[in-house]
């Protein structure tokens, strides 16, 4: 009756304590948002669930084979207990596991207790004191499982109806996979359970539509994760289950008597699951999740960023973040207002990714021989457009009120800056527990605070301030796209992403010119904000900076040719291309040109002279706006011997007039007078720095 998927390419050899790891066990941890997520908050992040965890698991035809091989790497340090009475370890029980709690290939690798099951022997235990958490279930029972004549619906309604009594008793979480193939129907077990969690696959290879069995006509699956077939993406969204399951634990969210964690964990989940990847995703008034992908694809960072964001009450009056959750109960006799949520999307954001779930739980009486159903109830989600605290019309796609889902769900891709609310309610008398997310997301514009570095002073950089919009009691990850003629790496060095800290609106990020001596010209560096799940892009969204070459780099490059420039014997230093006898860095520090004989004049070359002392004097042009040259006179009595001095006591600065396009400089031999010395040579020599 009951069936598992086989293992895909990538699988565990059990015969032998050899593994492969396949690469995409580990990638599509980032592809869900793992990765942002230790990037944004490395700290604080559970690395597994303190309980445990359970996993249930189809065994073969005699009961056995349904264990994850305990001996793996991926399982280093974990006790896997056998719950049920057979034995025998499976491929496909293994690969679950690696991606449920495996090390490296999980959400939650440091989770260490684990309850093992065949799943034959677990439905005829339900319900139970479940002391494990989070649950996971990748098998499937299809309706060919089932002797001819068997009532499909009572079979489905039986287990999950106990599946359910389990889930609302204990707040245990239970995920379970859809069957694989595109356009296939939903099998009878366990994807059309009310209480827990149903998954899909990215690529929609899985079976879509409305429920067949127990209450015809809910949509599933609930959300896809990343994984090859539903085998796979199950534990995927089981993983991050037991990371928000663990943190909501922390006390700062706990939210007092009546909170089911289930119910919470279900809402952040549905809530943070994105539509990006899906062109096609949609959903109308009465049909909460798309018929295909649900409510998205997997994003752990986002639940998370919303679990950080609540708990909250509902009020009618006080503003709540516009991320955050709620736990709480409404009835048809609960005044409205009571179960409203405002908050508003600041001024200067641009219109954001609004995502907004509502789970509650189908009722069950107290097990006896069996469960029987109680009466599910009836809720709505709006979404409402305020004024003060006056709560006016619904927003254009702001209803989600289906009647026979226990999901309501709203995502707006564009919700303008203003003030909100969002509405619970119920047209059933029965007080009933619900749990309440939402998100949005945070608006970053930049600008570029000191516009240009310079190669002569790389220890001064340029510099992009970046801001966002809204609360900031999270830090925020923002990633950065370098364009522009600069090459990140060879022209400068900067961040591909950059960390706006918990209690700051603002940072800032430095670009440091790499100095070289290669004549390129002045480039430019543009910073633009990448625009993804996390964030949008405000306006301005990039800026632009320069950096500046050096500034005999930059005069070269202005007057040679790219070829030239290749070329040594021409555009060196020492070389001089005119013939005038000035070499190319000469013909800069006397502000000449390299190509034009004489550019220099006569009367702004270094001139000698004598003092009325008898003492030597030189005197240069300093041509302006050259930093990276250094005019350094020297002084020598003896040709011969090649010492050459200068500095204090040796030459002296006399006299400094400026004159157009620069300075005329004398300087005088001070060494020793005419008398004492009677062969004395100055020199200049000029250098870059």
């Amino acid at each position: 009756m009951l069936v598992r998927t086989p293992s895909p390419f990538c699988r565990a050899f059990l015969g032998a304590l050899v593994v492969t790891v396949c690469s995409a066990r580990a990638n599509w941890r980032e592809e869900v948002g793992y990765t942002r997520l230790l990037e944004t908050f490395p700290s604080g992040v559970p690395a597994g669930l303190t309980a445990g965890v359970s996993l249930v698991e189809a065994g073969d035809s005699a009961g056995n084979h349904y264990l994850p091989n305990a001996g793996a790497a991926w399982f280093a340090g974990k006790t896997i207990t056998n719950r049920s009475s057979g034995s025998g370890v499976s491929g496909h029980a293994t690969d679950v596991a690696t991606y449920f709690f495996g090390i490296g290939t999980s959400l939650v690798p440091g989770t260490t207790v684990i309850d093992a099951y065949n799943a034959s022997h677990w439905t005829s235990l339900i319900p139970y004191t479940e002391s494990r958490r989070v649950q996971n279930h990748s098998w499937v029972a299809r309706s060919e499982n089932y002797p001819v004549g068997t009532d499909l619906d009572a079979a489905s309604r039986g287990i999950n109806a106990r599946v359910d009594h389990m889930v609302n008793g204990q707040g245990l979480v239970v995920v379970a996979g859809a069957d694989n193939g595109a356009g296939s129907s939903h099998p009878v077990l366990l994807v059309q359970g009310y209480n827990l969690i149903s998954v899909g696959v990215r690529s929609g290879q899985h079976s879509t539509g409305l429920t067949a069995y127990d209450g015809a006509g809910r949509t599933k699956p609930d959300l896809v994760a990343p994984g090859p077939l539903t085998s796979y993406s199950t534990p995927q969204v089981a993983s991050a289950a037991a990371l928000l399951a663990e943190k909501l634990t922390e006390s700062a969210f706990s939210t007092g008597s009546g909170v089911n964690q289930a119910r919470v964990v279900k809402a952040l989940l549905l809530a943070g699951a994105t539509k990006e990847e899906f062109p096609s995703w949609a959903r109308t008034d009465t049909r909460p999740l798309d018929a295909t992908f649900g409510a998205g694809l997997l994003n752990v960072f986002l639940s998370y960023r919303t679990l950080l964001g609540g708990p909250v009450s509902a009020s009618s009056s006080q503003l709540r973040p516009n991320t955050a959750w709620a736990h709480s109960s409404v009835s048809s006799s609960t005044n409205t207002n009571s179960r409203t949520y405002l908050f508003e999307i600041p001024a200067g954001s641009v219109a954001t990714r609004f995502s907004a779930a509502l789970v509650w739980q189908r009722p069950t009486s107290t097990f006896v021989q069996s469960v029987l159903t109680g009466s599910l109830a009836n809720l709505s989600l709006t979404l409402h457009q305020v004024s003060g605290t006056t709560v006016g019309a619904v927003v254009d796609g702001g209803l989600s009120d289906s009647p026979v889902d226990n999901v309501e769900h709203i995502y707006l891709p564009a919700l303008p800056p203003g003030r909100y609310a969002l509405r619970v309610g119920s047209t059933t008398s029965t007080n009933t527990f619900y749990a309440l997310a939402w998100r949005s997301s945070p608006t970053v514009t930049l600008a570029a605070t000191v516009a240009s570095a310079s190669e002569s002073d790389p220890a001064a950089p340029a510099v992009f301030t970046l801001t966002r919009t809204g609360s900031t009691t999270s830090p925020l990850l923002v990633p950065l796209n370098w364009s522009g003629s600069a090459v990140s790496g060879v022209h400068y060095t900067a961040p591909t992403s950059v960390l706006i800290p918990a209690g700051s609106a603002s940072v800032s990020v430095s670009v440091f010119p790499v100095a070289d001596s290669l004549a390129q010209g002045n480039r430019s560096v543009t910073l633009t904000v990448a625009t993804d799940f996390s964030l949008s892009a405000g306006t301005p969204a990039s800026a632009t900076a320069t950096i500046l070459d050096k500034p005999y780099d930059a005069w070269r490059h202005g007057r040679f040719s790219a070829a030239q420039l290749a070329d040594p014997a021409v555009s060196g230093e020492a070389a001089d291309p005119d013939g005038d006898g000035l070499a190319n860095l000469l013909e800069y520090a006397f502000a000449g040109e390299p190509f034009v004989a004489g550019s220099v004049p006569a009367e702004r070359r270094p001139t000698p002279g004598l003092a009325a002392d008898g003492r030597l004097t030189l005197s240069y042009f300093h041509a302006a706006e050259r930093p990276d040259i250094s005019y350094v006179v020297e002084w020598t009595d003896d040709l011969a011997s090649g010492v050459w001095q200068t500095g204090s006591g040796v030459v002296a600065e006399v006299s400094r007039v400026e004159i157009e396009g620069g300075e005329w400089v004398t300087v005088r031999a001070e060494a020793a007078p005419g008398e004492a010395a009677p062969r004395q040579f100055l020199r200049l020599r000029v250098t870059r720095q």
